[in-house]
């Protein structure tokens, strides 16, 4: 029953968001927004992800400068993505491990996490190639630690929201930089890439 609930009010909050999306973008864009409520957008966004949050962090670099901007990020999307966590790895761990077992291809995957689970989820988050909610739920269904998961799950979402939010605050009034710096962070995946493909071999 609790998790026909869960499931319920996930429902009914993504629907409203859904509904009032572009108000809520506006908010975000207001400049005189307190950083208290942009926090809790932010988290709304993220654990509700109907917008990219890059979006996101770049409204926050923009209202609050990228420092303060990037903080505010990573403390939402952290609090969001381990509650994502702890939600589906208390109601929802039997049947995402039965339904991993019928795909084989997961079932391998989630035997590589299981070996190295603070390497691949700290290249998850590096490295955005997959949706950032597989990353948040994936974990919850197998069997590793939630400390692994918590200090390599945030310490992997910073360089991407320093990027973001110093974008957010200099796009429009220093693109030279701005492009600079997009390219550096590319530079910087393709390390990263490459370093996590090279560990997995040794």
């Amino acid at each position: 029953m609790k998790k026909w609930i869960t499931l319920a009010v996930y429902a009914a909050a993504l629907l409203l968001i859904l509904i009032y999306r572009h108000e809520l973008q506006a908010l975000m864009e207001n400049v005189s927004l307190p950083v208290s409520t942009g926090f809790a957008l932010a988290f709304l966004f993220a654990f509700f992800p109907v917008l990219p949050y890059k979006l996101v962090i770049g409204s926050l670099g923009f209202l609050y400068g990228p420092a303060l901007g990037a903080l505010t990020a990573w403390l939402a999307v952290t609090m969001a993505s381990l509650l994502q966590y702890a939600l589906v790895r208390r109601f929802f761990r039997e049947q995402g491990r039965a339904a991993l077992s019928k795909f084989s291809g997961l079932e391998r995957a989630g035997q590589l996490m299981e070996r190295r689970p603070f390497l691949v989820i700290l290249a998850a988050r590096l490295v955005p190639l997959l949706p950032q909610a597989l990353v948040n739920l994936y974990p919850a269904f197998l069997n590793i630690r939630p400390i692994v998961y918590i200090t390599a799950s945030a310490l992997g979402k910073i360089p991407a929201m320093l990027v973001f939010a110093f974008v957010g605050q200099n796009l429009f009034t220093d693109l030279p930089k701005t492009l600079t710096v997009l390219g550096l962070y590319g530079g910087f995946l393709l390390i990263v890439y490459a370093a996590y493909r090279f560990g997995l071999r040794r």
